[in-house]
């Protein structure tokens, strides 16, 4: 994430700091950009509030043991105004208790199960876009005109990527997350895209099983949504199949015809929806309709910035053979020159594992080869 805002040309990171219960209180180090900085580490919500009361979002990578309760704390604080919950396998009973609140409370949720959200230029949630390469690659740095919103981090990985060729890239991409009882879901996003003035164009990544497309097609019939909307729902294959399946996510199986990604598609393209007739076919039918807004003037494309060089961390660099250390010291006992020590060309890694001895230890530094064989006979008087 702070990787994420230094490419985006941000002045200060987005991480106000973390929340660690497990630990004491503690400062700890991170990379911005060539440089360093320091993010404070709290063990409590209330703590860490008091400390940044300007924060309004929280990230909440706790597992689903804990995730119920840790929200329902985070829900206790009138500043916050967005949480993603990271977490997949969330009962689905603590998942519509804690929507059931965070709509009372006027909080929106991300998740669970979700890798998070991106906003290009700005900000991101998680780790939506995933590593830096492939984010500089489908020009997240900088924002486009194009707000999708999916159920699939994996598919919205995609989505970033496809845009990014056929579009002058991503405003703002959200995957809501695979579960049955999701904490926000189509409609809530592309409300949000459809009021913001800097969003030209949406798309809808759906998928086979549950309802939430057809609150999508009821605002379009009923003129609440009104910019072009670009739609697929994923599983067609489903039909193939002699018995119902049920695919990754636990809210991905159709308990009645309507919820097949069949009829979704069909009723969405009844409905005025730009639908293409098979998922291939996606990039073509995003290209034209893209195309055809900067035609009439509805978005009209920047030039091109260059993409900024993000740092690269000197251990993964390391790694991958990009870079190479020149020689600390070298001694007739011991070679320094390396990642690791050597003793007669032996790691001294090697040396502990195996369990040398003194004697093999002894002909290393005497000797300069491996002794498997060495023997003392000690005389006292």
């Amino acid at each position: 994430m702070l990787d994420f805002d230094y490419s985006c040309g941000r002045q200060t990171p987005s991480v106000a700091a973390m929340i660690y219960p497990f630990g004491g209180h503690h400062i700890q180090k991170f990379y911005w950009g060539t440089k360093e900085t320091l993010l404070p580490v709290y063990t409590t919500f209330k703590e860490a509030i008091a400390k940044h009361p300007d924060v309004d979002v929280v990230v909440n990578f706790a597992s689903s043991r804990s995730v119920y309760s840790s929200t329902l704390e985070c829900l206790e604080f009138p500043q916050l105004k967005a949480i993603a919950l990271i977490a997949e396998g969330v009962p689905e009973r603590h998942a519509r208790e804690i929507l059931w609140k965070a709509k009372e409370k006027g909080v929106l949720i991300i998740g669970p199960a979700t890798v998070g959200g991106i906003k290009p230029g700005c900000f991101r949630i998680g780790n939506s876009g995933g590593m830096m390469d492939n984010i500089i690659a489908s020009k997240l740095y900088r924002a486009g005109s194009v707000g999708y919103v999916s159920k699939s981090g994996g598919m919205s990985n995609e989505l970033n990527n496809i845009l990014s060729l056929v579009t002058n890239g991503t405003y703002e991409g959200i995957a809501i997350g695979g579960d049955r009882y999701p904490g926000s879901t189509f409609i809530d996003h592309l409300l949000r895209y459809e009021q913001d003035p800097d969003c030209k164009m949406l798309v809808l990544l759906g998928e086979v099983g549950g309802i939430e497309e057809y609150r999508v097609i009821d605002a379009v019939k009923k003129g609440i949504i009104r910019k072009p909307i670009v739609a697929w729902a994923i599983g067609t294959c489903a039909k193939m199949f002699a018995t119902e399946v049920q695919f990754g996510h636990a809210g991905s199986m159709a308990n009645s015809d309507m919820e097949t990604a069949d009829a979704k598609n069909r009723a969405m393209r009844e409905a005025g929806f730009i639908v293409p007739d098979t998922f291939e076919e996606l990039p073509h039918v995003l290209k034209e309709t893209y195309e055809r807004l900067v035609k009439v003037g509805a978005i009209k494309p920047k030039k091109e910035v260059d993409p900024p060089v993000i740092p690269m961390d000197y251990k993964w660099a390391q790694e991958l053979g990009l870079i190479r250390k020149p020689a600390a010291f070298i001694s007739t006992i011991s070679d320094e020159r390396g990642q690791e020590l050597l003793y007669a060309g032996m790691r001294i890694s090697e040396v502990f594992k195996e369990d040398i001895g003194i004697g093999g230890v002894v002909s290393l530094l005497w000797f300069k080869r491996r002794a498997y064989s060495f023997h003392f006979f000690f005389f006292f008087d």
